[in-house]
This record gives structure tokens, C-alpha cells and sequence, in this order.
């Protein structure tokens, strides 16, 4: 997966200087892996990049409570963190204020709530 991620990037990068890396089902992910995964994503790309955090089951950031979450690895100076989560079981808010409180700088959410299943992190209620 590290590999693939790399040059998933490199070839993005030939295509746009605009490059948003995805960690799909980052937040069920081991910690460690995570990390790995998103420094390669980091390292293909160069900054500028935006590497995205999903929580696609609505659970609790995994990594948010732990001093190793991927907002402290190697060359994350540069690169805007983001997460989108969804709220299938009522999280999606407290999940993205947990992240912004751990790094992650930029929060993809919906107006009114709106998006697939229980929807995203609504922006009503920020």
C-alpha cells in the first residue's frame, strides 16, 4: 500500500500541481501504517499537498487520542491535513473539531448535513 500510494502520487503530480492524497478509511487504520502510508503520499508529492483523513464509518478518530497521530509525522511541515467525516453515529462534528484540535487545517462538511447515509459534518453546526 505504501508503494501504491507513491506512485499514485507521482503520477498525479504529472498531471496537476494539485494533488489532494486520500487515506480511504484512514480512521479504522492502524496508527503506524496510517503514517507510513501518508509520509510516502508526502514524499511522491513534495508539497503542496493536502492529504485527506476519512472517516467514512462515522466512527471516532482512532488517531485523534494518540500522541502519534498522522499530524506528527515526518514532513508534515507544509502539508494542509484533512478530514471528512461522516455522522452515522452522530460524531461527524466532535470527530472534525477533534481533528482541527490535532493538526488537520482544512474540514470537508456539507451544508445542512446533506451526504451519503447519516450525511457529513454539518457546517450549521460549527
Amino acid at each position: 500500500m505504501v508503494r501504491i500510494a507513491s506512485q499514485s502520487v507521482v503520477r498525479a503530480k504529472r498531471l496537476t500541481p494539485n494533488v489532494e492524497f486520500s487515506a480511504m478509511d484512514a480512521t479504522r487504520s492502524d496508527v503506524r501504517f496510517l503514517a507510513a502510508v501518508i509520509e510516502a503520499a508526502i514524499r511522491a508529492g513534495q508539497p503542496p499537498l493536502i492529504s485527506l483523513i476519512p472517516s467514512v464509518t462515522g466512527f471516532p478518530l482512532s488517531w485523534s487520542l494518540d500522541s502519534n497521530s498522522p499530524a506528527e509525522g515526518k514532513g508534515i511541515e507544509g502539508v494542509t491535513l484533512s478530514v471528512h467525516c461522516h455522522n452515522d453515529l452522530g460524531l461527524a462534528v466532535a470527530n472534525s473539531l477533534v481533528a482541527v484540535q490535532n493538526g488537520v487545517r482544512q474540514v470537508e462538511c456539507t451544508i445542512n448535513g446533506i451526504g451519503e447515509r447519516a450525511g457529513n459534518t454539518s457546517s450549521k453546526k460549527w
